[in-house]
């Protein structure tokens, strides 16, 4: 069974392997840490390993879900809906009117995922993310026959969901 809770001091390190597998420049990790370790950011754990992680921060009464991951052996189960909803449910208890959060434009599944949860979109960061290995490969295509791109960068949809 899979448990939700906050961050503490001993899940920083197996949730930083997570993050850090899944980026290309991956924050240091005492930005991390300090990330997760903020009283806000939520951890899932089975057998006491940390499996996802939703990393939160809020500013007067609008929380953002800064990051959110599953190991790949745990996607498609649930975990990141879970980390989502509990997150959503932490904010309104702290009173936020609003909790926003940025994906991959590419990420078809969890833009389903935040959309079933009641997140709207609201805007685009153009060139925001460095592009998925996928991606940047059809950014090259693109750019070889002269169509419009930006090679090696992906776009990031910007949602929220009024609390």
């Amino acid at each position: 069974m899979i448990k939700l809770r906050l961050f503490n001091t001993s899940d920083t390190a197996m949730a930083y392997t997570i993050f850090a597998a899944e980026r290309t420049q991956p924050w240091r990790f005492d930005t991390f840490e300090g990330s997760a370790l903020n009283g806000r950011s939520l951890v899932a754990v089975k057998n006491e390993v940390v499996v996802g992680y939703s990393l939160l921060s809020s500013v007067l009464d609008e929380e953002t879900l800064e990051d959110i991951a599953v190991l790949p052996a745990f996607r498609k189960q649930g975990v990141g809906r879970s980390l989502v909803e509990a997150s959503v449910t932490q904010a309104k208890k702290r009173g936020q009117k609003v909790i926003f959060l940025e994906v991959r434009q590419s990420n078809e599944s969890a833009i389903a995922m935040y959309r079933s949860l009641g997140f709207e979109l609201i805007g685009e960061r153009k060139n925001y993310y460095d592009a998925a290995p996928q991606v940047a490969e059809i950014s090259y295509q693109q750019s070889k026959t002269n169509q419009k791109s930006s090679v090696g960068r992906e776009n990031a949809l910007i949602m929220k969901k009024v609390l």
